[in-house]
């Protein structure tokens, strides 16, 4: 087969259409031109219609394309015609039949960069700043952001966020943390997520692009968490949120989410160090924790295993923290090893409830990491693998070897296979992340950055919780 040569197109040949259609645009990195060839009247191309022009999908061997012709680029026009900005696909394939013929030119450009173009403009076309003269009730419109843009039958979606000054205010540490969330945002959607901050005549935005369905279900948690940083308007039930530090985090209180939250009672701690009847006596029933010998409240199947108290099987010493489109999982314990016992039970107890949970077998998870994060890290992720693999759901966890040294552990969990009949459903943890993950120790605090000393600051660990000097934090992607 014979494939023409593939020709960059300087910007003295760009078609004065495009120009038109992006007077932003000084140069176009992508724009090329090359030949169309047929072969018993077919091209070989696989096209997918859009606003932009044609999208290649795929091409195929027979008739040999000219190398522009790739997956990913679009096809802005043939012939000489323009195809893109005709948005009614009847328009768009009556122009691209017209010139489809062996011979032809096509013009191509990089689909993304045309994307990125495309939102340039838009943003600046309605930025309010390119008004001379704005009357107070224009001004008042300006405050709000401008309209979701969407593109490419909502495979592109552009949020606007709040005036320029209000983006331009966020303080390095918000925008880092901005960043950072929105990364998590895209992983956990399936989307990509880019931040555009408030240029010369263009407002600020995040685009979305993706499948159109998961770009339409991952706007409502974009939206949640813009809000968080003050960037979209408040809907009216939640102009009284209230936002706080814990443990150097930054929370906020917000609408439940259908959630389930339960905060473990505070322990009184007696003159041996151990846990009084608070803190175990509302689960456990019973009110002396050194009676080994009683199974008051607790259930048959939980009352002596490897020679671990019944009492200490049903501690709980967690709750969960809500975050801007995540949950926080945080244990705390007297040891190292119970905070990193208490996580793991927390994150089975927000996946059922655990009540209803029995002792009917085992599970034994051995992980290692390169600092004591990573260790926390790859414990939880081998328990989720395990979860979603056997489908073990466990009850109690206990640590059976935690060595700091060579940061290895191996734990045993205990439980019993997920019964939708028997185990109320709670929620999908899809993943742990090592995004602000903590674990404090009476004289540390160390997360993925490294460890610093354990102050009286909440930026730094805040103050020792009594009786509880080791603690976790773990953010879960639900």
């Amino acid at each position: 087969h014979v494939a023409s040569a593939n020709t960059h197109v300087q910007m003295a040949g760009v078609p004065t259409w495009l120009r038109t259609a992006y007077p932003q645009r000084s140069s176009w990195k992508s724009l090329q031109s090359c030949t169309l060839r047929l072969c018993e009247g077919s091209a070989g191309l696989q096209l997918e219609a859009s606003e932009l022009g044609y999208v290649v999908d795929s091409v195929d061997e027979v008739p040999g394309q000219d190398p522009a012709v790739k997956s990913g680029v679009v096809v802005v026009a043939i012939a000489g015609s323009p195809l893109l900005g005709l948005a009614d696909e009847d328009a768009l394939e009556e122009a691209f039949g017209e010139g489809f013929r062996d011979g032809a030119e096509l013009l191509l450009l990089d689909a993304e960069e045309l994307r990125r173009a495309t939102v340039e403009r838009d943003s600046q076309s309605e930025c309010p700043c390119n008004n001379d003269e704005v009357d107070e009730e224009e001004a008042a419109d300006a405050a709000a952001p401008d309209p979701d843009v969407v593109l490419e039958h909502g495979s592109v979606v552009r949020i606007a966020l709040g005036p320029a000054l209000q983006v331009q205010s966020l303080s390095a540490g918000a925008r880092q943390s901005l960043l950072a969330d929105l990364d998590v945002f895209a992983e956990s959607s399936g989307v990509r997520a880019e931040f555009h901050g408030p240029g010369e005549g263009s407002a600020a935005c995040v685009v979305i692009c993706g499948v159109p369905e998961e770009v339409s279900a991952a706007r409502p948690e974009l939206e949640d968490l813009l809000r968080f940083y003050g960037l979209r308007p408040r809907r009216p039930e939640e102009e009284q949120v209230t936002t706080m530090e814990v443990e150097g985090m930054v929370l906020q209180s917000m609408p439940a989410r259908s959630r389930r939250r339960r905060k473990a009672p505070e322990a009184e701690i007696d003159d041996d160090g151990r846990a009084s009847k608070s803190c175990t006596e509302c689960y456990n029933g019973s009110a002396d924790p050194d009676d080994q010998g009683s199974d008051q409240g607790v259930p048959a199947a939980m009352s002596a295993t490897d020679g671990v108290s019944a009492q200490d099987e049903e501690r709980r010493q967690f709750e969960y923290m809500d975050h801007t489109a995540d949950v926080i999982l945080h244990s705390w314990g007297r040891s190292l090893e119970e905070a990193f016992e208490q996580a793991c039970i927390c994150f089975f107890s927000y996946l059922t409830e655990l009540d209803t949970v029995e002792v009917q077998t085992s599970v034994e998870i051995e992980a290692s990491g390169h600092d004591v994060v990573d260790l926390l890290y790859h414990l939880l992720d081998e328990f989720l693998f395990n979860f979603s693999t056997e489908f073990i759901v466990c009850r109690r966890v206990e640590l059976l070897e935690l060595d700091l040294a060579n940061l290895k552990v191996r734990a045993r969990g205990h439980g019993e296979k997920f019964d939708l009949k028997k185990h109320p459903q709670g929620t999908e943890i899809k993943a742990i992340t090592m995004h602000q993950m903590k674990v404090l120790t009476p004289n540390s605090v160390a997360t993925q950055d490294g460890t610093m000393p354990r102050c009286v600051s909440s930026m730094e660990g805040g103050s020792v919780k009594e009786g509880f000097p080791y603690e976790c934090y773990v953010l879960v992607d639900i």
